[in-house]
């Protein structure tokens, strides 16, 4: 009997909390499933016993959302100023939660969640704590690293750094990285052309790998020390950048996991990079879009609402054929264009006045 009235209070406990917990929405905009401002695959677990709190399982979720979305959309230096946020704040910061999955099992409880922030509140913390954001897209690039010993290069079934770069993962990694194959050939090109590396042509490397992005890591270990030099391709941009870490010995397999993973790291911030979004410089760009009907309008002005970077826009004028747009936003033209291609919209220069073209 007293089984089933503690299945009972459970039940109403659950009953209660999702139409508390659910109840978390705000008028905002829209998003997409790409959107960065979506947390997915948030887990807990723990033990159902006398003292069970579904709330403070879901109130643990909601910090570790938090630490997931902020590890995302920040680059590794910026997350410091925006530890130790508070479980009241982060609840402020969110539009609704959705429950994935949800088990009392054996005495077990585990749950998924799905978080989705508004944008709009996130921003104006990281306006208030002079930081920027970054909108970076989850994408392939070939990672080729090319390890010297003391000046002698090491095949791939001797470089720590290939055996180990797919077994070592960081949280929210944004980047699927291909290792290419082992050939003489290349390696043989990389050593000769060791001593001036910045005249190699790396995209030579990759092009077998049908992979347009592509990260390049000469590695020298020599005097205790790991010399690294990084070309990166991600998407249009070319980024070059050097570290220098302390290594006694290529035996150190504690000291190389700790190498690997902040490289991980230094290299998605790279990615990050590309697209970063200065809260603080909101640009504005004016477009002239050629309609069909009030539909397309309504369409169009729609997709605005769910394109994040965009801050606000005007319909400055219109008639029968064409409207003309002031549109406010944060990053850059590439960065814009970029958003408007994945809602199947082109946005072009067509002599020195922006055009914005349907696809479909």
């Amino acid at each position: 009997m007293f089984k089933n009235i503690k299945n009972k209070t459970v039940e109403y406990i659950l009953i209660i909390s999702t139409a508390t917990i659910l109840s978390i929405v705000s008028n905002s905009k829209s998003f997409s499933e790409e959107n960065v401002f979506i947390v997915d695959n948030v887990k807990v677990e723990g033990s159902v016993d006398a003292n069970f709190s579904r709330e403070k399982y879901i109130n643990k979720a909601l910090i570790e959302s938090f630490d997931m979305l902020i590890s995302k959309i920040l680059i590794t230096r910026d997350l410091n100023k925006i530890s130790n946020i508070k479980l009241k704040e982060v609840k402020n910061l969110i539009n609704s939660i959705q429950v994935l999955d949800e088990t009392f099992t054996k005495g077990k409880y585990a749950a998924e969640f799905k978080i989705y922030y508004n944008d709009e509140k996130v921003k104006r913390i990281l306006v208030n704590k002079n930081i920027s954001f970054t909108q970076p897209k989850k994408i392939s690039a070939v990672f080729y690293p090319a390890l010297f010993v003391n000046d002698e290069i090491r095949d791939f079934d001797q470089n720590y750094f290939y055996i180990n770069w797919k077994l070592i993962e960081n949280e929210n990694e944004l980047i699927n990285f291909v290792l290419p194959l082992e050939d003489l050939d290349d390696l043989l090109k990389i050593k000769e052309m060791k001593d001036k590396i910045e005249m190699l042509d790396v995209q030579n490397l990759v092009n077998k790998y049908d992979v347009s992005n592509y990260v390049f890591a000469l590695m020298n270990h020599d005097n205790n020390k790991l010399k690294i030099h990084i070309q990166t391709k991600f998407e249009d941009s070319k980024i070059s950048k050097n570290i220098s870490y302390k290594l006694i010995s290529m035996e150190d397999d504690k000291k190389l996991n700790f190498i690997l993973k902040d490289l991980k790291l230094q290299i998605t911030d790279l990615w990050k990079g590309v697209n970063i979004v200065n809260l603080l410089m909101p640009l504005s760009i004016k477009i002239k879009y050629q309609h069909k009907n009030l539909n397309d309008l309504d369409k169009l002005k729609n997709i605005f609402y769910k394109i994040s970077i965009i801050d606000n826009y005007n319909l400055e004028e219109l008639d029968v054929k064409n409207s003309f747009f002031k549109i406010y936003y944060y990053g850059n033209p590439k960065r814009l264009r970029t958003e408007l291609s994945k809602f199947g919209y082109e946005l072009i220069s067509n002599k020195g006045q922006w055009e914005l073209h349907s696809n479909e």
